[in-house]
């Protein structure tokens, strides 16, 4: 008897220890859900089911219900789960050593699907440490939705022109205007609310001048909304000058002969040439893609025509007038082509004109001489400096004409050191000119004008010679010491001078002869 008393005493006391250490291992714990309330029938909202333990947690298990005539579950974020007939197995074993955690949180998406009340309710269960336990709950309402007062329209679109201000759902004030060759317009316009209706829109044929539309939106309640275009069809003559406003503010359009050409305004792709490096310019208040010489003696712009097409560089005045840069690309470098400013004499084995060089006309200096036809001399700009070239047009390469420059030296200075004998012959340039002829037909001239010289003077000499002659005859017959020339009358009288002396005084009297004074 004593040892069967002794043995269940045993089994309490095992008993009693084993109940102990279980008592020990369970942690307390807590739950929560947030997100519950009333939604609409249609309105999807989230749900968070938050689990906190006393102890550290390894696993955690959750099973959630809920009313799946009335929500409808899309998803659950946060671990592994299960779903179907209104009940959610989340299985979360994401937890490690590295990363204790006595947390954890699962979020449960749904739409309400029909008005009616929902239970949630999430019994939770954690392994760890220590076993944790916990039950919680929250109500969901789901309700009809309410009328739409929503009278917005999402967005509005016309056919040809453009509306002004930009359209906003809260502007309700616009204004468009078309060309004359627009006769009608479409009117198209989008509500913001499904739910709402809006009437106005439509094709439409427009007058000269103005004409106003009105979109009017009724929302679900009833509330309306009224949006007002006014459409300006221009007349012919506003359309031209429309047309001639937005050309003159083009930046990039440039009319060059009557033709249309466009500045390329993206030079990211284009090769820049050596000694160059892209920058930009003003032009009609717009910022331009242009190419600078390092040396800052050009800036050139890439011009395309109206097809896009003959790509070009070309140079701009402070007038806004572009003329095409002529230039041959060679030795890895550009040399640009420029007008020859040669001062003084050129040598006679050259003479002035112009050539063709890549399309354009440019002024060059010419070999007299037919074997070198084929090469003119132009004068380049390269690296900052100028100088004269020669060109092989029918291999496209230059040469540095150095033969050139010292045939203009040479005869500028021999035309320095005979400018005095060239200044002496100047006058008789002309006539080392003329022709054979020409210097027969000047001799006999001057031997006509000697001829005609020579009589005059014979001629002049005999009517002296009578006249003279006729004087002495008058002198003589007188008998006295007077006479008369040409009407002067001439007497000679002995005057006494300052000295005592007497000389005879010479008195040319205008008046009669003695005759008519007495």
């Amino acid at each position: 008897m004593k040892r069967t008393i002794k043995s269940l005493f045993s089994i309490l006391m095992i008993a009693a220890i084993i109940l102990s250490v279980f008592a020990f291992n369970v942690s307390a714990a807590s739950a929560t859900i947030t997100g519950a309330g009333e939604y609409e029938i249609g309105e999807s909202f989230s749900v968070k089911v938050n689990f906190n333990a006393d102890a550290t947690l390894y696993a955690v298990e959750v099973d959630v219900n809920y009313n799946s005539s009335v929500l409808r579950l899309n998803s659950v974020s946060g671990a592994d789960y299960n779903a179907g007939n209104g009940t959610v197995k989340i299985v979360d074993d994401g937890f490690s050593a590295t990363k204790p955690s006595k947390t954890s949180s699962y979020t449960l998406n749904f739409t309400a699907i029909a008005a009616g009340n929902s239970k949630v309710t999430a019994i939770i269960l954690g392994g760890g440490e220590a076993e944790s336990r916990a039950n919680t709950s929250a109500n969901i309402t789901v309700v009809a939705p309410k009328p739409s007062a929503n009278a917005n329209l999402a967005s509005i679109r016309l056919s040809n022109g453009s509306l002004s201000p930009a359209f906003n759902p809260n502007t309700t004030e616009y204004t468009a205007t078309v060309r004359y060759e627009v006769a009608s317009v479409s009117i198209t316009g989008a509500v913001a609310d499904g739910k709402s209706t809006y009437s106005g829109g439509g094709t439409f044929e427009l007058a000269v001048g103005d004409n106003e539309r009105v979109l009017t939106v009724t929302a679900q309640d009833g509330t309306k909304k009224s949006y007002t275009i006014n459409i300006k069809r221009m007349s012919e003559q506003e359309t031209l000058d429309a047309d001639q406003a937005a050309r003159d503010a083009n930046p990039t359009l440039v009319v060059i002969d009557g033709q249309d050409y466009t500045i390329v305004n993206d030079l990211s792709n284009a090769r820049i040439p050596a000694g160059f490096t892209v920058g930009t310019a003003t032009r009609k208040e717009a910022e331009i893609a242009v190419v600078n010489d390092d040396h800052g003696e050009y800036t050139l712009y890439w011009l395309v025509d109206a097809a896009g097409e003959n790509g070009a560089f070309y140079t701009r005045n402070e007038a806004d007038q572009f003329t095409r840069l002529n230039y041959i690309n060679t030795n890895g470098k550009m040399y640009i082509i420029e007008r020859p400013d040669l001062e003084g004499y050129l040598p006679q084995k050259y003479t002035r004109s112009t050539r063709a060089i890549d399309g354009v006309e440019v002024m060059v200096y010419n070999y007299v001489d037919v074997a070198f036809e084929e090469f003119c001399i132009v004068k380049c700009y390269v690296d900052g400096a100028r100088a004269y070239y020669q060109f092989d047009t029918a291999e496209g390469s230059l040469q540095r004409a150095i033969a050139f420059d010292m045939d203009v030296k040479q005869e500028n200075s021999d035309i320095d050191t005979n400018e005095k004998t060239e200044e002496k012959n100047n006058n008789f340039v002309w006539f080392s000119a003329m022709s054979k002829t020409g210097k027969t037909v000047f001799f006999i001239f001057v031997g006509v004008m000697v001829l005609v010289i020579v009589v005059a003077i014979l001629l002049i000499a005999k009517i002296s010679a009578s006249k003279y002659a006729n004087v002495d005859e008058e002198y003589a017959a007188a008998g006295n010491d007077d006479f008369i020339i040409n009407d002067f009358e001439y007497t000679e009288d002995a005057q006494e001078n300052d000295d005592g002396d007497t000389s005879l005084m010479q008195d040319f009297v205008v008046g009669e002869s003695d005759s008519e004074q007495e």
